[in-house]
């Protein structure tokens, strides 16, 4: 299979019914776990009813690692926003973490830096309760050197997906159901490997071909990337309806 055809394939907007977690349809709505004035923070309860999978943004690495996760709720206990998660769960809504973001690499250069990843993301899973987790890394998170997307030989690329699928494992055992996989990259990270296959250009694409009977919904970014590949070979412009349609 060609990268061409890899991207068809995922499309941008992948979702697969047959896992028993994900809500149909669903509507996606990331919450954000800080206050912003022009966009201010609410409780996590108070959201719009519409929405029935929330990511919850975001899991971030301790300072001075890429890997050690941490998350602490803004301006609330503990203990009130597992509260919340469990109300949203009574309202039959998903509510999964999302990590990294555009502020906070993650990056798993080693096998103990990524054994890390794992254990930590755990400790937040279960601390809160969490359906899943949505994967929103950017900048220097990942990136490709060469390899193919079928053979990947980065080491942030391998232990990344080894440790998305020991997470997912863990998940099973301790919890009796599949955990609910989300992604959200960057157009780069995706459509991007129409153009390059290096750096950042296609660099999830490894880790979507990997992990591609696990994920429910991978929802690229196209608000936020300059102009773009199609799957048709041509250069479409970000804002227009042709860039989000050859995108697709």
């Amino acid at each position: 299979m060609n990268l061409r055809q890899i991207i068809i394939t995922i499309n941008l907007f992948l979702v697969n019914l047959s896992f028993a977690q994900i809500p149909n349809p669903s509507l996606i709505g990331y919450w954000q776990n800080w206050n912003d004035f022009q966009c201010p923070y609410i409780q996590l309860t108070q959201i719009d009813t519409s929405y029935n999978i929330i990511p919850v943004a975001f899991a971030i690495p301790v300072s001075g690692t890429t890997y050690n996760m941490t998350f602490t709720p803004d301006g609330i206990t503990q203990l009130t926003f597992k509260n919340q998660i469990d109300t949203m769960h009574l309202r039959g809504k998903k509510v999964i973490i999302s990590i990294g973001g555009a502020n906070d690499p993650v990056s798993l250069p080693d096998t103990i830096k990524r054994n890390t990843f794992i254990t930590s993301m755990m400790n937040i899973i279960n601390t809160y309760g969490f359906d899943g987790i949505d994967i929103d890394l950017e900048g220097s998170s990942l990136s490709v050197s060469g390899g193919t997307i079928a053979n990947p030989v980065d080491a942030k690329v391998i232990n990344l997906i080894y440790a998305i699928r020991k997470i997912m494992d863990l998940y099973r055992v301790q919890f009796g159901n599949k955990m609910l996989l989300t992604m959200a990259p960057e157009t780069a990270y995706v459509q991007g490997g129409m153009s390059a296959y290096a750096g950042i250009w296609g660099a999830y694409l490894p880790v979507i071909h990997a992990l591609r009977d696990s994920i429910e919904i991978l929802h690229v970014q196209l608000y936020n990337s300059g102009s773009m590949y199609g799957i048709d070979g041509n250069i479409y412009n970000q804002g227009t309806v042709d860039f989000i349609l050859s995108s697709d």
